[in-house]
C-alpha cells in the first residue's frame, strides 16, 4: 500500500473529527440572558428610548424571524446583574430573586400590530429594582422590573 499524501491525511482527519467545537456550541441560558437583557455601558446613551430600542432589538438578534413583543435592558455591569442571584439580591419565590439596588433600565415594547419584521419599538427609560430567575447562581430569565 502506497503512503497517503499529506493533504489526504488532513482531509481524513477533518472528516473524522467533525466540526470544530466552537462552531457547534450553543448559547447557554445565562449567555442568552446577558445578550437579551444586559447592556453596560449603555450603547449610544444619547439616543432617545425609541431609537435605542429599535437599534438594540435588532443588533441583539430579537427581530430576525419575528419581532419579540417586549424586552427590558438592564444598564448595570454583568457582574452586578449576576450578583442578584447571590449577595446582590433577595429570594422572592421559587428560583426568583429581586435586586437589592435599583438599576437604570430601558423597557422596549413593540408598536403597531404586526410581529413580523421590520419591527418598530417604543421605549421607556427608568430606574427600578429587577426580578430575575436564577439557576446555578446566575440569572437565566428576566421576570420583571419592580
Amino acid at each position: 500500500m502506497a503512503p497517503m499524501p499529506v493533504w489526504s491525511m488532513l482531509l481524513l482527519l477533518m472528516v473524522l473529527l467533525g466540526p470544530w467545537p466552537a462552531s457547534t456550541q450553543r448559547e447557554t441560558r445565562h449567555q442568552k440572558f446577558q445578550r437579551q437583557h444586559v447592556n453596560y455601558p449603555k450603547t449610544s446613551p444619547e439616543l432617545e428610548p425609541r431609537r435605542y430600542c429599535n437599534l438594540m432589538m435588532q443588533s441583539r438578534k430579537m427581530t430576525t424571524n419575528a419581532c419579540k413583543p417586549s424586552n427590558t435592558f438592564i444598564h448595570g455591569s454583568p457582574e452586578d446583574v449576576d450578583a442578584i442571584c447571590t449577595h446582590g439580591g433577595t429570594h422572592s419565590s421559587e428560583n426568583y430573586y429581586d435586586s437589592n439596588v435599583s438599576f437604570e433600565v430601558t423597557s422596549c415594547r413593540i408598536s403597531g400590530g404586526s410581529q413580523r419584521p421590520p419591527c418598530s419599538y417604543r421605549g421607556r427609560l427608568s430606574s427600578q429594582h429587577v426580578r430575575v430567575a436564577c439557576v446555578n447562581g446566575v440569572p437565566v430569565h428576566f421576570k420583571a422590573a419592580l
